[in-house]
C-alpha cells in the first residue's frame, strides 16, 4: 500500500524544516513541500535541493503574483478595506491564496492532510485552517506547534541537528513576512511599544526621511470598475501595475504604518508595514469614489469595507460573507472607473486631478459665477422645508423655557 500524503506549506525557513521529518516521523507519510512566489522572490531551484534533501518526497512552486495581486490585494483596495483604520491586510491577503492553491493540490494528489508552521498565537493558523475547512473539509489537518513539546528556536535546531540537518543558529533581529503587496516587520525592539526604532534598520521599500530628495514625482493612476489598470496612461498587468507603484511610491518616502493591532485572539501585537503601493492605490481609490459615488453609497461602502477587512484579518476569506460583500462591490463599481492624480513629494502625496466619465461634479452647478440650475430660485422653499423639524422643536423648548437662548 501507498503511504498517506501530506501537503506542507514550506518556506524553508527553520519552522518547516523541522516540520518535514516531523510529519514523516509520526504520521509515516510522504510530505510533498509546497511554496509560491508572491513577490518574494523565493529562490525555486535552492528550495527544491533543500525540501527533497530534508525529507520531502515531491517538490510544488508556483508563480502567483498575478492573481494575488488582481484577485486579492486589488478587491481589498476596491473596498477600501482597512483593519483598525491603518492596516492594509498584506499577510492577511496571502494566505487564503496559498490555503486555494494548496487545496486544489492536495485533491488533485489525494492527500489526506494538510499541513503549516503557523504558531498557536498569531492569525496566520486561523487564515489557513478556516480557508482548508471550507474548501476541503475531508482533508486532516496538522499543525505541528499545537502538538510537539518544542518551545522554540533553540528547541528546534536540535530537533533538525539530530536529524542530521545543520541549520544557521544566527538568531533574526525581525519577523519579517514578504509579499508583493506588502513587506512586515515584527519582533526585536518592536516588541516594546514605549520604545523608537531606527528607520535605516527596517525599512527596505520605503525610503527614509533622511533619504529623500526633494524632487517631486507626478504619477496618474487609472481605474475600470474599482480595479487599477494604468499607470501614466499605460495599462498594465496588475503585478506589474502593483510593482511600479512599490517603486514610485517607495521612493517618494510613502506607504509605511507603525501599527499596534489586535490579534483575533485578543493578543496585542506591534508591526511595522511597508505598503507603498498599497497606500497609494487606497487614496486614488478613494478619491474616485469621491468624485463618482453619491454620500449614501460611500456611506454604505465605507461600512462594509470595514466588514471587509475584518473578515480577511480574521481568516474568513472564504465565507459567504465576504463573498457577498465582493458582490455588492461589483455593482457599485460598474462607475467606478477614471483617472487620479497626484504629486509626490517629500513623503507625501497631493492629489492634482480628478478625471471620470461618470463625475457627479457638475462645473456650472457649483460655480458662484451663475445659478443656471435655479438653486438660488428654490432654495427658500426648500430651506423652510428642512428646516421646519428645528423650528418646532425651537418653538416647543421657547414655550416650556429650555430654549439654550435663555442662558445667552
Amino acid at each position: 500500500m501507498s503511504k498517506k500524503k501530506i501537503l506542507l506549506a514550506f518556506s524553508g525557513g527553520l519552522d518547516t524544516t523541522a516540520i518535514v521529518p516531523w510529519l514523516k516521523d509520526n504520521y509515516d507519510a510522504d510530505v510533498i513541500a509546497y511554496c509560491v512566489d508572491m513577490g518574494n522572490s523565493p529562490d525555486e531551484a535552492e528550495l527544491k535541493r533543500w525540501a527533497m534533501k530534508i525529507g520531502a518526497s515531491d517538490f510544488i512552486f508556483e508563480n502567483v503574483k498575478e492573481p494575488f495581486a488582481k484577485d486579492f490585494a486589488f478587491k481589498c483596495v476596491r473596498a477600501q478595506a482597512l483593519y483598525q483604520d491603518d492596516y492594509l491586510l498584506g499577510t492577511a491577503l496571502a494566505r487564503p491564496l496559498i490555503s486555494e492553491r494548496i487545496s486544489l493540490h492536495a485533491r488533485k494528489l489525494g492527500a489526506w492532510a494538510v499541513s503549516h508552521g503557523a504558531t498557536g498565537k498569531g492569525n496566520d493558523q486561523l487564515r489557513f485552517e478556516k480557508s482548508w475547512a471550507y474548501l476541503i473539509p475531508e482533508v486532516q489537518v496538522i499543525a505541528p506547534w499545537k502538538i510537539w513539546d518544542y518551545k522554540g528556536r533553540s528547541d528546534l535546531i536540535k530537533y533538525v541537528a539530530s536529524k542530521g540537518i545543520e541549520m544557521n543558529a544566527t538568531e533574526k533581529r525581525f519577523s519579517v513576512d514578504v509579499n508583493l503587496f506588502h513587506r512586515s516587520c515584527e519582533g526585536g525592539v518592536l516588541e516594546n511599544p514605549s520604545l523608537e526604532y531606527n528607520p535605516k534598520e527596517i525599512y527596505e521599500w520605503v525610503k527614509t526621511p533622511s533619504e529623500l530628495s526633494r524632487d517631486v514625482t507626478s504619477v496618474k493612476i487609472g481605474f475600470e470598475k474599482g480595479m487599477p489598470v494604468s499607470v501614466n496612461g499605460k495599462q498594465m498587468s496588475a503585478a506589474t501595475l502593483l510593482q511600479s507603484l512599490n517603486e514610485i511610491a517607495g521612493n517618494a518616502g510613502i506607504g509605511v504604518v507603525d501599527l499596534l493591532e489586535e490579534r483575533a485572539n485578543g493578543l496585542k501585537s506591534r508591526g511595522v508595514y511597508e505598503t507603498p503601493g498599497g497606500t497609494l492605490l487606497h487614496l486614488a481609490c478613494k478619491n474616485l469614489k469621491h468624485l463618482n459615488w453619491d454620500r449614501e453609497l460611500q456611506t454604505i461602502a465605507r461600512n462594509l469595507g470595514e466588514q471587509y477587512a475584518r473578515l480577511v484579518y480574521d481568516g474568513l476569506w472564504h465565507s459567504d460573507a465576504r463573498m457577498s460583500i465582493d458582490s455588492f462591490f461589483d455593482t457599485a463599481s460598474e462607475t467606478l472607473t477614471g483617472e487620479i492624480g497626484f504629486k509626490l513629494e517629500s513623503g507625501s502625496a497631493r492629489v492634482t486631478s480628478r478625471v471620470s466619465p461618470y463625475a457627479l461634479y457638475d462645473s456650472s452647478a457649483a460655480s458662484f459665477e451663475g445659478d443656471e440650475i435655479g438653486l438660488y430660485k428654490y432654495a427658500d422653499g426648500y430651506s423652510k422645508t428642512v428646516c421646519f423639524p428645528q423650528w418646532r422643536a425651537g418653538k416647543r423648548d421657547t414655550k416650556n423655557g429650555r430654549n439654550p437662548m435663555k442662558d445667552l
